[in-house]
């Protein structure tokens, strides 16, 4: 009989070994569904010592009724649609994974810059559509023009390291950095209202929570220069889709690039399909075959620290130190 049981109630991989490599040994049953919903996964996981989650929600309603679990984790980096503060209260680990992907999303924003500074992809319609000459539209060397960062955590510190040949000008806004520590890294920090004003192009890193939900909205475009670009590589909420359209239709904006949309996938008729100045791609940033393998492993790992009596090494709830002891 095994000794330990852990759910994993959602996943979109093709192969769950890594994890079956890393907690069988300990006598874990691993047991893989495709539950999104509260009462399946309570059906199966109530009586769970841990719980793997991709997409699945975890609120207080279902963290209070989980017998035995002691640890959550999350095929991810971000926590929303985790109540943290149900888990604390609860006694359990909720666990991220805080560190992967830094080279691919870093990589996928630069792509995304300069494909809306040079247009390759438009190019090249042009071209194999039997034109050469006088392709419509102005561009500019990115050497002066501003680059607004919006977060200063390990992506954003890549994505700025990849920039730096390119553009002289990098501008940051993270309330958690110090001023000083973003000036010896070699940018400038800068306030919302600065960058919004002033930047032509916004890349955005930070994580989804009740503060960045729809950080972008109306009246942020209303601030923004006409020829500035969007760029959001971090959680689709932080953008509101409707007053982006409606930015776009009017010209406050000059266009958007997006890994990441509100609702995922979307429907085909959604509206920013419409647009030529606006590129999406179906939130592909994180992957490589290396960092998918960091992704499904890290959770694993910290859920066999905890059965091993260890404590996990990804926690984001760090309040459940204290309550642990």
């Amino acid at each position: 009989m095994a000794k330990y049981k852990v759910v994993i109630t959602d996943h979109e991989y093709k192969s769950i070994e890594n994890e079956r490599r890393i907690l069988e040994p300990l006598g874990v049953d691993l047991q893989d569904y495709q539950y999104k919903d509260t009462e399946n996964i309570l059906r199966v996981a109530k009586d769970a010592d841990a719980i793997i989650v991709q997409y699945a929600k975890m609120p207080r309603e279902l963290v209070e009724q989980l017998d035995h679990c002691r640890i959550i984790a999350r095929y991810a980096t971000g926590f929303d649609g985790i109540d943290l503060d149900a888990c604390t209260d609860k006694g359990i680990y909720f666990c991220n994974v805080s560190d992967y992907c830094r080279e691919e999303v870093s990589t996928h924003t630069l792509a995304l810059l300069l494909e809306m500074a040079r247009r390759v992809s438009r190019y090249n319609a042009w071209t194999h559509s039997g034109k050469w000459y006088s392709m419509p539209g102005i561009q500019h060397s990115l050497r002066n023009q501003v680059i607004g960062v919006i977060s200063f955590g390990r992506i954003a510190r890549s994505f700025i390291d990849k920039v730096k040949p390119l553009c002289d000008n990098i501008w940051v806004n993270d309330k958690y950095v110090s001023e000083e520590e973003m000036r010896q890294y070699g940018v400038e920090p800068k306030s919302l209202e600065e960058i919004y004003k002033n930047a032509d192009y916004i890349s955005v890193h930070c994580p989804l929570t009740e503060e960045t939900r729809h950080m972008f909205n109306r009246e942020t475009f209303r601030k923004m220069k006409d020829t500035a670009v969007l760029i959001n590589v971090s959680r689709g909420p932080v953008v509101s889709e409707q007053d982006l359209c409606e930015a776009l239709d009017t010209g406050q904006i000059g266009g958007a690039a997006l890994d990441v949309l509100e609702t995922e996938p979307p429907a085909p008729d959604h509206p920013l399909f419409q647009y030529e100045n606006v590129i999406i791609t179906p939130h592909t940033a994180w992957y490589s075959e290396e960092s998918q393998a960091v992704l499904q492993s890290t959770p694993a790992e910290d859920i066999a620290r905890v059965l091993r009596g260890e404590r996990p090494l990804n926690v984001v709830n760090k309040e459940v130190f204290d309550r642990l002891g």
